[in-house]
């Protein structure tokens, strides 16, 4: 009996050990590691943006990819703004979009992921680059949401 006891006690040491490294994780969603379920968001999303452009819906693609994100509350209404205009220029200097590709994906750690994408125009390629960070979980509770806090994009291909 005392054996058992032994047993059942270094049992629950070890999942109180193990608790506090145990997320909550929604119904349906993937563990915080996931990074195929963590990249089908952000291609889901990115494309959405893409596909938006190419219709010349320069305004709601941005209010789309900007949910949820720090760029895309009102002390950032004149950065947008000036992107909503670079990216009217991009369209009328580079032709109207034909497709986009993948190029890469890096994480750094659980919480930052940077994509980057080839946007092909009629007349030149270009390369844009989003950044997503999630806030780290700091108590047991459902993961926090993604949220773009960088874009850019460049006709440099290197």
């Amino acid at each position: 009996m005392f054996r058992n006891a032994i047993i059942i006690f270094a049992l629950l040491s070890a999942a109180v050990l193990l608790l506090p490294a145990l997320r909550i994780i929604p119904l349906g969603a993937q563990p915080a590691g996931s990074e195929t379920s963590r990249d089908s968001e952000f291609d889901t999303k990115i494309k959405g943006f893409f596909s938006n452009l190419a219709k010349g819906e320069t305004q709601s693609a941005l209010d789309e990819l900007l949910r949820q994100s720090p760029l895309g509350n009102p002390a950032a209404a004149n950065q947008v703004g000036e992107l909503k205009t670079q990216i009217d220029e991009l369209k009328m200097q580079f032709g109207n979009i034909l497709d986009s590709e993948k190029l890469d994906v890096k994480h750094f750690g659980e919480d930052i992921t940077v994509i980057r994408y080839i946007l092909k125009c009629e007349q030149y390629p270009v390369v844009w680059t989003f950044t997503f960070y999630r806030k780290p979980v700091q108590t047991l509770s459902v993961l926090n949401p993604w949220a773009l806090i960088e874009l850019h994009f460049d006709t440099a291909l290197n």
